[in-house]
């Protein structure tokens, strides 16, 4: 049910509206029962004018917004991180560079096109945001677990994760009760982590791919802080046309032979495989080895340096792919054989994707079997976990 402003503290609202200017997420609270109204908008300015008093937002839904912001409204900047406006300081208007995250909380309902009245100004430099996010992202991989959910034991608050892809890679149960823990479900069609929606621990299914942020203890279960989770596919094929001008490429998938359009957005992860790496990753490795079975280890990469094994699984894949050199839309060509990954959307025949590997056709010949979480796909297994960012 939508949150009516009504329904919390100044101080809570503020927590909320920081809480989802880290997360990048869109958010417009409607007054129930009553005609839209405008409570904050989200958004990257993208021009300021101090002069008349004017910034130019780009909406996190992607619009164009105009706002204009009295000599009364309060412009302050905040500190990613922060929990509240108790530690913001003052700002002029001519201190926001382009780039800055903003939060604008709305005065009134815009009028036929006009600007968006202001009433308070929320800052937080683009800098700050940048490096809040790269800790973020290391405090997950530091700290976080991903993988595959294998069971679900509500009773217990427990969820079981296979944290690789090889035949008898670990498994690791993941505990969440007794403590306070914020589940988060990815969205259909959305590829960013600040667009994952509050959810609950009934939610999580056999299947779904899992990421846990919390504590691993000795002997017992991994004590989860935080959790999201979702449902991914992940497709492998051969590219048949590509629109650079729409950001869209179709392939041809190898387990249904059917034409799927996959939409490459700016938050895409686009990675290339050289073939010197994919040789490495086709020669056939002794199960029995030691670490076999497990992610690369955070910090080993994919280039001539002898790998390093990660027995707990982590991130590790993760790791993997970010070392892969990048690529774009512009150098893939027809004829390429690429691996996609997606959140399963509401249209069975579109992808929204999340990271893209190209480079494909010098590794083995395609598998004639299935994709999926049980078949064996004929790739290696660094390649099948590209799914779950944490920005």
């Amino acid at each position: 049910m939508p949150l009516r402003p009504s329904d919390v503290s100044d101080a809570d609202r503020n927590a909320r509206v920081l809480a989802a200017m880290l997360c990048l997420t869109a958010t417009v609270l409607w007054a129930e029962g009553q005609p839209p109204k405008v409570d904050y908008v989200l958004g990257e300015a993208t021009a300021v004018d101090a002069a008349t008093r004017q910034l130019t937002l780009k909406t996190d839904a992607g619009a164009e917004l105009q706002v204009q912001v009295p000599e009364d409204a309060r412009v302050v900047r905040a500190k990613p991180g922060a929990k509240d406006l108790a530690e913001a300081r003052p700002l002029t208007l001519a201190e926001i560079a382009v780039g800055d995250r903003i939060m604008v909380r709305a005065a009134a309902e815009p009028a036929g096109g006009a600007p968006l009245r202001a009433r308070q100004v929320v800052v937080m430099n683009r800098d700050d945001v940048a490096r809040q996010h790269e800790e973020e992202r290391g405090e997950w991989r530091r700290r976080g677990l991903v993988g595959v959910v294998t069971a679900v034991d509500a009773a217990k608050g427990e969820v079981t994760l296979q944290t690789g892809r090889r035949p008898g890679a670990p498994s690791t149960v993941v505990a969440t009760a007794g403590r306070a823990v914020a589940f988060r479900r990815y969205a259909p069609d959305s590829v960013k982590f600040g667009d994952a929606q509050a959810s609950t621990f009934t939610a999580i299914q056999v299947g779904d791919e899992l990421r846990a942020l919390g504590q691993r203890t000795e002997a017992g279960p991994f004590e989860a802080e935080q959790v999201v989770f979702g449902s991914f596919r992940l497709v492998a094929g051969s590219v048949t046309s590509i629109d650079a001008a729409r950001s869209e490429l179709v392939i041809r998938d190898e387990e249904s032979r059917r034409s799927l359009t996959v939409s490459v957005g700016p938050d895409a992860r686009l990675r290339r495989l050289p073939p010197e790496i994919a040789q490495r990753l086709s020669r056939p490795r002794d199960p029995d080895a030691p670490g076999a079975g497990a992610g690369w280890r955070a910090g080993a990469g994919p280039g001539g340096e002898r790998p390093r094994w990660n027995r707990e699984g982590g991130s590790g894949a993760e790791d993997f792919v970010e070392r892969l050199p990048p690529t774009s839309l512009g150098e893939l060509k027809v004829g390429d054989r690429v691996l996609v990954s997606s959140t399963k959307g509401n249209d069975a025949s579109r992808l929204t994707a999340i990271a893209l590997v190209s480079g494909l056709e010098a590794l083995q010949p395609p598998s004639r079997g299935p994709i999926g979480r049980t078949a064996d796909p004929g790739l290696p297994p660094e390649l099948m976990d590209l799914g779950m960012s944490v920005q």
